[in-house]
């Protein structure tokens, strides 16, 4: 596994970082192994946030290069429960508020299986996706999608503007926050770029995720965690301008964010210094924020590692539901590994492949009905409505859902 450390700010390049969060190190988070690959070992990567004491961006200490995630990656859009209709509601919004020529291009970036391209098409738009991850292009392309199948470079971004045209929109989701190099990213993005085009990004709002503490969507996927404060200079910097900033709870607490060349023809949303006052006044780009949401992990693990000593205790079967990234992270710093017998998820791609460094398999959710365990530990907790609705009738036989986040509670009755 290529990974090293990053000791300079990703967006301003200071080496005036600190280290002000530690979690428990874990492997690349998404690395679920098939039973063959069971004895190979998986290198533990620290997992450390990074403050920058000049700019205030947030960052991860150690980087995995970027093809060992995307060329071993399995995931696919539609595999997130309410996804699809979050990027729906995103295309309408999108061509509502901004207007774009109908009929113009939209390039989506790490487009996955098309699925916000589809909703683009849909609005009469022309679309073009581009992805490098093995497989998802062809899926795409069989959905009437057309998608490059490589990763975004400046030869990706000529070829567009030389072989199609300059887009209308550009997008990019949840990927930014997942790229290294941000500065070539964007010279690259740029390239296809006039004053009369849209490039907008979602991405986990590094805000929203300290205010409804989601920190088990820190991973090494996520090389940066964004605010807009230090986003503003940054993309001013290299000629862009945000001009709109809207929250939304996805990924336990996302934003989409809407720039244009400098001088572009859009005017800039009052929100955008909305967003960086509320900031600044809440101290997120200080330590301080740090102090209290290191406190609230640390008291949210010892709750949980006393129900569950508890639990062992009586002897009671637990698993686990949900085999993500973000279960990696949880596992990890929950210590989870020593009492959980299993997991099971609905996503296909996953079932009976091993959790990454613990090996705990995956299997359908049809085994807690084989099973009957006491316990499950609801890992996708984001989703947790949605799965009790599901699975009513393992409460009805006495089972009980652990709900680890954002605050920890059981949940043993029909909501």
């Amino acid at each position: 596994m290529k990974f090293y450390q990053k000791n300079f700010c990703r967006l301003c390049k200071s080496r005036k970082i600190e280290c002000q969060l530690s979690l428990t190190p874990t492997p690349p988070a998404d690395s679920y192994v098939k039973k063959n690959d069971l004895n190979k070992t998986q290198d533990l990567i620290p997992l450390n946030l990074y403050l920058c004491n000049d700019c205030g961006h947030t960052q991860l200490s150690h980087v995995i290069d970027a093809e060992e995630v995307y060329l071993n990656y399995i995931y696919e859009t539609e595999s997130t429960l309410g996804l699809g209709s979050h990027f729906q509601n995103c295309a309408h919004d999108i061509v509502q508020s901004f207007k774009p020529q109908k009929g113009g291009l939209v390039v989506d970036i790490g487009s996955n299986d098309g699925i916000l391209l589809s909703f683009f098409k849909d609005l009469g738009m022309n679309t073009l996706g581009v992805d490098p991850m093995p497989g998802i292009a062809e899926k795409a392309n069989k959905r009437g999608i057309e998608t490059i199948p490589d990763f975004f470079n400046s030869d990706i971004a000529y070829k567009i503007v030389k072989d199609y045209e300059t887009p209308a929109i550009i997008s990019c989701n949840n990927l930014v926050a997942d790229t290294d190099e941000l500065d070539s990213f964007i010279d690259n993005i740029k390239i296809m770029m006039d004053h009369d085009t849209l490039f907008f990004f979602e991405t986990f709002y590094f805000y929203l995720q300290v205010k409804n503490n989601v920190w088990d969507f820190t991973y090494h996927e996520h090389y940066s965690y964004f605010t807009v404060k230090p986003l503003k200079a940054y993309f001013k910097k290299l000629g862009l301008e945000i001009i709109d900033v809207k929250p939304n709870e996805t990924k336990g607490g996302s934003m989409r964010m809407a720039l244009q060349l400098v001088g572009g023809k859009r005017k800039i949303s009052s929100n955008v210094q909305d967003f960086i006052d509320k900031e600044e006044a809440e101290g997120f780009q200080t330590p301080k924020i740090f102090k209290t949401y290191s406190k609230k992990i640390s008291k949210g693990k010892n709750e949980y590692s006393k129900l569950i000593n508890n639990i062992k205790r009586e002897g009671k079967k637990i698993i686990g539901y949900g085999a993500s990234a973000t279960s990696t992270t949880l596992i990890y710093h929950y210590d989870m590994g020593n009492h959980l017998d299993y997991l099971v998820d609905d996503f296909e791609a996953k079932q009976n492949l091993f959790s990454p460094g613990k090996g705990l398999p995956v299997y359908p959710p049809n085994k807690i009905y084989e099973d009957h365990p006491d316990y499950i530990v609801l890992l996708a907790w984001r989703y947790y409505k949605k799965i009790l609705d599901k699975h009513q009738d393992f409460i009805k036989n006495g089972g009980k859902f652990i709900i680890p986040l954002p605050n920890l509670k059981i949940v043993d009755y029909i909501e």
